[in-house]
């Protein structure tokens, strides 16, 4: 497979994450609302959060993601796998972290929720990047594996039994 195959796998698996953790999150909102004998949203509150987290990660996985990854490749060839994954980790977390709290100043959010609004996205971006590389990575792998030579069925068949 080649470069553009691996990085269509890493990044399909890298949104499929950003969806899981959509739903991670309503649960763990469930969970409190119940808790806290809180107001746990409406039946659609749940498909909602999930194709809002797809949404948020059918945008960020071209936009963050993939040059994080990209970055990290091309700096971990000069420096080593892990300053390349420091280096293209971070600057994922940095990035999204300041969108979101970009967001939620304009959208006139305190500035500590916006800090917040910026913890929280700059770690839900960890497991997306750390999926994308790793996929790529197995990828690239896979198709450096050696092949098994071709049997040649004739010569095969006239083997003594």
């Amino acid at each position: 497979m080649g470069t553009i195959a691996r990085h269509v796998a890493g990044a399909v698996v890298a949104w499929l994450v950003f969806t899981s953790e959509g739903l991670v999150g309503y649960l763990g909102l469930l969970g409190y609302a119940v808790i806290t004998n809180g107001d746990p949203g409406g039946p659609l509150a749940g498909p909602v959060f999930v194709v809002v987290a797809a949404l948020i990660g059918f945008v960020a996985v071209p936009l963050l993601v993939a040059p994080a990854v990209l970055v990290a490749e091309a700096t971990g060839r000069r420096r080593g796998r892990f300053v390349g994954a420091l280096i293209g980790g971070g600057g994922a977390m940095l990035a999204a972290a300041l969108c979101a709290a970009a967001v939620a100043l304009v959208t006139d959010v305190s500035p500590g929720g916006a800090v917040l609004a910026g913890l929280v996205a700059a770690l839900a971006v960890v497991g997306p990047v750390a999926a994308y590389a790793a996929t790529a990575g197995a990828v690239r792998g896979l198709a450096r594996r050696p092949q098994p030579a071709p049997v040649d069925e004739e010569q095969f068949a006239r083997l003594p039994s």
